[in-house]
């Protein structure tokens, strides 16, 4: 039995479940557990079934072998009718219940294990872990300081990078406007406009990085020990210069070889005990590998969808191993 922990709205599954044949699996879907899930638990003898109501699919935690753990969401609870600390109760009782059947399950084959993917996305952490196992990684503070980012931004002549540590998105709620959301992507900065939010930088401790000229982005998918390296290159455009994300679908993609950076790349995902990552990392005008950030449930259809390579076929592999 494959548990496959996901969301509605991801197209990565279907490319993947299609190499299971006969293999039986389920897919939950986080959102909607709360009108979608029947489930009876003995933690102590770790057995229970749950159904998943819509599917009409039931399993047998004692029966999971392998979990993918893709693109969970917060639970859906506008359909209750509830004050708000009801509602704060409610979605505190189902969260605590899928972390305590994840919890259940830990010794299952995951990609990759939920607690560990928490620490995994911590992008300080990133950073360091990525220097320790041989990358160069930009000159990095966060800091809400005034004069410690001024100096920061006048020792690299101020060209300087602002990103957001944990956050891709932010949405609008004005009840006079439709809905929108706007994504949060890297942002070159100059001396000029940092003395024009001066004021407001004690605000927020924020991320700020030397800017690297870049000559092309690589984006790697490991799978256990599989890499599939993808060069993007990213300069060919104005508008994707700074953050390949603005114009990503017009750039080319092509297959790289990985072998020089093979083995940080491995030791990267040894040191955080997970099997699967998705890497960004830029090569700069000295041909350095540059480490960006590592996202441990990351997209990756879209690299399979240009240049061919079967990455749902690995994942496949992993979990049925």
């Amino acid at each position: 039995m494959i548990l496959i922990i996901t969301n509605k709205q991801d197209g990565h599954i279907a490319p993947v479940v299609k190499h299971f044949k006969n293999l039986d699996w389920v897919r939950l879907n986080t959102e909607d557990i709360a009108i979608n899930l029947n489930m009876s638990i003995s933690p102590d003898k770790k057995d229970g079934e749950i159904k998943i109501l819509d599917s009409n699919k039931a399993f047998r935690i004692q029966d999971v072998q392998s979990i993918w753990y893709r693109k969970p969401e917060p639970v859906f609870l506008n359909h209750f009718d509830m004050d708000k600390a009801g509602l704060e109760y409610v979605e505190a009782e189902l969260s605590e219940t899928l972390l305590g059947l994840y919890a259940l399950l830990d010794n299952c084959n995951w990609i990759n294990n939920p607690f560990r993917t928490r620490i995994t996305h911590r992008k300080l952490l990133q950073l360091e872990v990525a220097k320790k196992v041989g990358f160069k990684i930009p000159d990095t503070i966060i800091s809400n300081d005034e004069a410690t980012v001024f100096s920061f931004a006048q020792k690299h002549n101020w060209d300087i990078a602002i990103k957001s540590l944990g956050a891709i998105s932010v949405a609008t709620h004005d009840k006079e406007e439709s809905h929108k959301q706007f994504g949060i992507f890297t942002r070159r900065i100059n001396k000029e406009e940092l003395i024009a939010v001066k004021d407001k930088v004690q605000y927020l401790p924020t991320l700020y990085q030397e800017y690297i000229s870049k000559k092309y982005e690589l984006r790697i998918t490991c799978v256990g020990k599989k890499i599939f390296g993808c060069k993007i290159d990213s300069q060919s455009n104005p508008i994707s210069k700074e953050d390949m994300r603005f114009n990503i679908q017009d750039l080319k993609h092509e297959p790289y070889d990985c072998c020089m950076i093979e083995e940080k790349l491995l030791a990267y995902l040894d040191f955080f005990k997970i099997n699967f990552g998705c890497f960004d990392i830029i090569v700069d005008e000295n041909d350095n590998f540059v480490f960006v950030e590592c996202n441990p449930n990351g997209q990756w259809l879209w690299i399979e969808n240009m240049t061919g390579m079967n990455i749902s076929k690995a994942i496949a592999d992993l979990l049925i191993t």
